[in-house]
């Protein structure tokens, strides 16, 4: 994890790839101790994980025309 910026109202961070399954992994076996704005972040991080392996694309012309 990179840390790009961070000012007194915003944190903008970098995760690469293979992090991103196995801190959201750890944080959510571990929920009971994170607060709630934690567990969000594990949810963000294990959706855009999903987002990110997700490799569909329509193949052209799938519905006719």
């Amino acid at each position: 994890m990179d840390i790009l910026e961070q000012s007194p109202t915003r944190v903008l961070l970098k995760f690469p790839r293979d992090e991103l399954d196995a801190l959201s992994d750890t944080i959510i076996k571990n929920a009971e101790r994170f607060g709630s704005a934690t567990l969000n972040l594990a949810y963000l991080l294990k959706e855009q994980g999903y987002r990110m392996k997700n490799d569909f694309s329509q193949p052209p012309h799938a519905f006719g025309d």
